[in-house]
Parts: C-alpha cells; sequence; structure tokens
C-alpha cells in the first residue's frame, strides 16, 4: 500500500508547535500517511541521530562556524549567560525579551546562516522514499534547515505560519533585523503551494508580501469534553503570563497590577505563570506555576468573569485570547493581545489607568450580564474554529497527491 508522506521540518525544538500538530492530525484524517520528522540538534551541533519516525540533524559545516562567530555578537549581559550555560551545563532558556541591538542582530544572522543542517543523508533519504511527499515547514525559524527548492522539487511544500517573521518579538524595534527576518519568509512565500496563517490579518499580510495561496486559522483548539465551570460568586480575574516573555512583558504584568489595585472592591486575580513580586492589598491572588493538563487550565479559567490579555508582538492571533473565550469570558486586551480577529466581547485598554477604568465600567452590569457576554465569546470562538477547520481542509485536501492506494478504491 502506498502512503503520502508527510514530513514536518522544525529547527531547533524537538517538539513542533501546537499548530503544526493540529496540522497533522487534519492529514491524518484527510489521507493516507506516514509521518516523518526532522529537526536540527542544536544541543549537540555535530550529532546526527535517526529512529525509525525521525532524523535528529547535525549542523551544516558553516552553520557551526557561524554559530561560534555569532555568539560573539552578543550584549556583554548575553554573551555572560551564554558563556556560563555552556560551562555549567545549563539548560537553553528561550526568552522572547531582547537585550540590545547587536544581540537581536546577530539572532536573525543565526535565521540565515546558523540554522542549517548537514542534509546529505536526509536527502538521499526523501529521494530513496517513493511516497509521495509533503513538506510541513513549522514557523519561521525552520526556513533554512533544509534546501527549500530541493524540496519544492521532491513535493508540496506547505508553511506553517505563527506569526509574520519581520513583527515578532526583538525584530520589530530592530530595522535591518526586521528588513532581513521580511526578506527571509519572503523566501519561503515565494516557493510554499499552501501557508497556514494564524488570523485574517496575518493572511492579509502575506499576499501583500506576495503569497499566492494563503488561508488561516486562529489558535482556536477546543476541548471536546470541556464545559465552563460555573462562575466565581464574586469579582475575578484570570492573568496567563509566560515567564519566558522577559522585560516586555513584566511591564506590561506590572501594570496590570497596578489598575486592578485602583478598583474600590476586593477581587480575586488567578495567576498561571510568573508569580507577582507584589500584590496590593484589595486583590486576592491564587497563583500556579504550571497547569499542564489542558482541561484543567480550561476550567481554572473558566472560573473567572474577566480574562486578561498581554500581547507581545504584532503578528498572529492569540492563544491566551482564544483560550479565555473558549472558557466563556469577557477579554480585556492591550494593544497587542487584540490583534488578528473580532471576538464580540473584547475590549482594548491602553495603559493601567484605561484598564482600571474599563473593568470598573463592566464590572457594574452585574454577574449575569458578564456571563451572557462570555457564553458570546465562546460561541464566537467555536463557529470560527469550525468554519477555517473546514477551509483548511478542504485545502489540504486539493493539494494531496492521489496515492495508489486511493486511486484502486476509487476504481472499485
Amino acid at each position: 500500500m502506498l502512503y503520502n508522506l508527510l514530513v514536518i521540518i522544525r529547527d531547533r525544538w524537538a517538539e513542533n508547535s501546537l499548530k503544526a500538530r493540529f496540522v497533522a492530525q487534519i492529514f491524518k484524517a484527510s489521507s493516507n500517511i506516514n509521518i516523518f520528522y526532522v529537526v536540527r540538534n542544536e544541543r549537540e551541533l555535530f550529532r546526527e541521530k535517526w529512529s525509525p519516525n525521525k532524523a535528529e540533524l547535525a549542523t551544516s559545516a558553516s552553520g557551526v562556524l557561524f554559530s561560534y562567530f555569532l555568539k560573539m555578537l552578543r550584549s556583554p549581559k548575553d554573551l555572560h549567560e551564554e558563556i556560563s550555560r555552556r560551562l555549567f551545563k545549563k539548560e537553553i532558556e528561550y526568552t522572547l525579551g531582547s537585550d540590545g541591538f547587536v544581540s537581536v542582530l546577530s539572532k536573525t544572522l543565526s535565521q540565515y546562516f546558523a540554522a542549517t543542517a548537514r542534509s546529505d543523508n536526509i536527502t538521499a533519504f526523501l529521494r530513496n522514499e517513493k511516497s509521495p511527499k509533503i513538506f510541513l515547514i513549522d514557523e519561521f525559524m525552520s526556513i533554512e534547515t533544509l534546501n527549500l527548492k530541493l524540496l519544492k522539487q521532491m513535493g508540496i511544500v506547505i508553511y506553517v505560519s505563527q506569526d509574520v517573521a519581520s513583527e515578532n518579538y526583538d525584530f520589530g524595534s530592530n530595522l535591518i533585523s526586521r528588513r532581513l527576518m521580511y526578506k527571509l519568509e519572503q523566501k519561503i512565500l515565494q516557493i510554499a503551494d499552501l501557508i497556514i496563517a494564524c488570523s485574517e490579518r496575518d493572511r492579509l499580510r502575506y499576499l501583500e508580501m506576495g503569497a499566492k495561496k494563503v488561508i488561516f486559522y486562529p489558535n482556536v483548539y477546543p476541548i471536546l469534553e470541556f464545559e465552563p465551570c460555573v462562575k466565581d460568586k464574586n469579582p475575578s480575574v484570570v492573568i496567563v503570563f509566560r515567564n519566558r516573555w522577559g522585560i516586555k512583558g513584566a511591564i506590561n504584568f506590572d501594570a496590570i497590577f497596578k489598575a486592578l489595585s485602583k478598583l474600590d472592591k476586593r477581587i480575586k486575580v488567578y495567576v498561571i505563570g510568573m508569580k507577582p513580586q507584589q500584590v496590593p492589598g484589595n486583590i486576592d491572588l491564587e497563583h500556579y506555576e504550571y497547569v499542564p493538563n489542558k482541561l484543567e487550565y480550561a476550567k481554572i479559567l473558566s472560573k473567572s468573569w474577566i480574562g486578561i490579555n498581554i500581547g507581545i508582538h504584532r503578528g498572529g492571533s492569540n492563544e491566551r485570547k482564544y483560550d479565555y473565550a473558549m472558557a466563556g469570558l469577557v477579554v480585556f486586551s492591550d494593544i497587542f493581545g487584540c490583534r488578528g480577529d473580532l471576538l464580540p466581547n473584547e475590549y482594548t485598554y491602553l495603559d493601567n489607568n484605561d484598564l482600571a477604568a474599563k473593568v470598573e465600567q463592566l464590572l457594574r452590569f452585574g454577574q449575569e450580564k458578564i456571563m451572557v457576554m462570555g457564553i458570546e465569546n465562546r460561541e464566537q470562538a467555536l463557529s470560527l474554529a469550525e468554519k477555517q477547520l473546514d477551509l483548511v481542509t478542504k485545502s489540504i485536501k486539493a493539494l494531496l497527491p492521489v496515492t495508489e492506494h486511493e486511486t484502486t478504491t476509487k476504481d472499485i
């Protein structure tokens, strides 16, 4: 029996993105499919390791050279942390916060010159594999891992994007880095048979950049067995704050607590992620460092009345925004958190005073109305997910090569 081979390519981290895993499930449901994973082994630059369904590739010789060279183009703080990590074998701590112009430029150049894998063995393997092939490039950091033109010659290329590369985190404030990342992403836009963006806004952005076929699926991943819990009797807020967000996120985090301190009432605040250093006297804090189970995570969210949504950059659509909506919350987003798509009951705030004023006004509506507003957000998120899932599925089926087994079945 001949199967389609789905090759998922991701640089640096062995675990694929949530969106790539989601797209892989669509492939499994749509076709006879085998999945093979390719990742560049950044922890051990010179080692190549194979297993039945996965290849961990060594970094190319030029990539190794540039990798060590670019490590020197760091701010003193970054350089000190890198040397400490190497000497004491600490885990790589990936943060979004940046350190300076040169450090960000080094990070950008590494995407061009230090992210290529040694590809002789994987190329031979793919050429010898007779199955029709689909290559799924998982996010912008994976664009340079293998030769895109070579992949295009062997099969279909799909690009799964979480955000527009040039608008990602540190690149936005660094003109040279932003331009370099723009040109890097254009390489995949010119080759990809299909681009799956994270929002309608990003879809339009990619078309503007010259892409041919773009659809979007927002960061909505419904848990089928989940139903929102009973809300707290008294006003409550939930904040999901990722530890890796660095200084940009921390500034927004502090602003939220400053805003909540201005409310003339006690309020319960659930925090998942970084624990706040100072908690105002009118706040009852319930902190979770991490909630690994997605169902339990959704249950915690759904107890609250309001979800406060911090955004760090302009691209994509915000996963937390849709987690809040799925849990039946009214959403308050900062100017980046609101990006992408529209919820019926999402409020944008400018600063801590604006947030305090709007939360105060919302609470005057009363619990019953706020619960109805949260349900409307949930229904919109589910409706959008269903509509876009259908579109993504149809687009994938239209691209799939017909295998020998499928041809025989149709003939019968």
